[in-house]
């Protein structure tokens, strides 16, 4: 009987330890959330389908996300290397009350005077720092929130390939380390800062929720001796909404030379509040009156991970071709060199591009094309019934219907692209456009 009774407390015991161990899908999962960069998530997909994970469930567990329990100090630096060989030295404020148990906002803030020959401090004021100086104040403090101060010099400017990379990877370390708001993180800069906004809303959307330039110039975009990278279609402003502020007085910004591109942006239909200050030059000493209205914008403003209409507009070999669900993979090699939706001619091309505006429905979806010769879209279980047919007409014509089935290797690639709970792909719906 003792022998019984000994018997059957072990077989539980080992019951209760077999519970609590976790499981080859448990390993996975947490060996995918600790990946430290994109690269190296997409490098786990495979460890992740081997266990033979169903797509809800493996759905369910990227919707809950990473448990976070790490109370960071009030202040980091990272640091690393480009491909292109820049060193980006970039700072991240943690709010004083930071609690892991729910997601916060962040706010991406890019400084001035880009023209320094070597990255510093990415809060300091443009000018040579003084020797033995603490740390800058912020100069546009706002509320609780993470503040991401990526760098940016000559070399490495907010409008090169790489200054947007930077910009990328420093809000995806965060992500990952953080419970951060993937539908609250806006983006706001101030002088050459303020124009990395308008390039940042020019060639990479998916992140934002909004976008806030100050003191900034969207014409400096368009001098090709101050060297952006890519082609710039003002089209796409058509998703960014927009809170400008310009000094009256200011002697590189004025009020009276940003206006013709307000006017045309609202000719465009792009969702904007335009702040002129009277009297002001080129500072940011009307930041106590303006920063109720600029919080209250960005309040406003959440991001919508997938909205019902989107449009996007890129060159044949740009790699930035996409804005959330929609993936511009090909451009016709007759295409034009300028945009007939409402450019007018304000960016020169000598790129052939494609534009493609969409329009979703339930399961039905409407693409508006000009030159594009393939797109993808993708399907979000958060949207889309996989259990009935899709449908897509291009240009007013049938292109597909039929079954798109939920696939969890496409979940996962996507996740890693992402790193986004808000934001999850079951299926590519990729379309040839004739």
């Amino acid at each position: 009987m003792r022998l019984l009774a000994f018997l059957l407390i072990v077989s539980l015991a080992g019951l209760t330890l077999s519970a609590q161990s976790p499981s080859p899908v448990d390993d996975a999962f947490a060996t995918f959330f600790a990946a430290p960069s994109r690269a190296e998530a997409a490098q786990l997909v495979g460890t992740v389908l081997a266990t033979t994970i169903r797509f809800d469930d493996a759905y369910a567990r990227l919707k809950k996300g990473r448990t976070y329990t790490e109370i960071p100090p009030s202040e980091m630096a990272y640091r690393w290397k480009h491909a292109t060989g820049a060193t980006f030295r970039n700072v991240v404020e943690v709010p004083g009350t930071y609690d892991p148990a729910k997601a916060w906002p962040v706010r991406v803030q890019l400084h001035g005077g880009i023209g320094r020959p070597s990255p510093q401090d990415p809060r300091q004021a443009p000018g040579p720092p003084r020797p033995g100086a603490p740390a800058p104040a912020n100069r546009i403090a706002g509320e609780e929130q993470f503040y991401l101060y990526p760098s940016a010099w000559i070399d490495a400017q907010w409008w090169d390939e790489e200054g947007v990379d930077n910009i990328l990877r420093l809000v995806d370390v965060v992500k990952q380390r953080y419970n951060i708001d993937e539908n609250r993180i806006y983006i706001t800069g101030i002088s050459d800062g303020g124009t990395g906004v308008y390039y940042m809303a020019l060639r990479s959307p998916t992140t934002w929720s909004s976008y806030l330039p100050l003191n900034g110039m969207i014409g400096v975009l368009r001098g090709a001796a101050n060297g952006a990278d890519g082609e710039m279609h003002g089209n796409n402003f058509i998703n960014a909404p927009l809170y400008i502020v310009n000094g009256e007085n200011d002697p590189l910004y004025p009020v009276a030379a940003v206006e013709p591109y307000v006017r045309w942006l609202e000719g465009m239909g792009v969702s904007l509040i335009f702040r002129p200050q009277a009297k002001a030059v080129h500072n940011t000493a009307w930041w106590p009156t303006e920063k109720a209205p600029y919080e209250t914008f960005v309040h406003a403003h959440p991001r919508v991970p997938h909205p019902a209409t989107l449009t996007w507009e890129t060159a044949r070999t740009d790699k930035f071709n996409r804005n959330k669900w929609l993936v511009i993979t090909g451009v016709r090699k007759d295409g034009t060199y300028a945009t007939s939706f409402g450019d007018a001619g304000m960016f020169t091309h000598v790129k052939a591009s494609g534009r493609a505006d969409v329009t979703r429905k339930g399961n039905d979806f409407d693409v508006r094309s000009r030159d594009v010769s393939s797109l993808t879209l993708l399907l979000s279980p958060d949207v889309v019934d996989f259990s009935k047919p899709v449908t897509v007409h291009v240009n007013g014509k049938p292109v597909f219907t039929g079954d798109v089935k939920a696939d969890p290797a496409t979940l996962l690639k996507w996740a890693a692209e992402d790193n986004d709970r808000t934001m999850l792909y079951g299926a590519e719906l990729k379309i040839a456009v004739r």
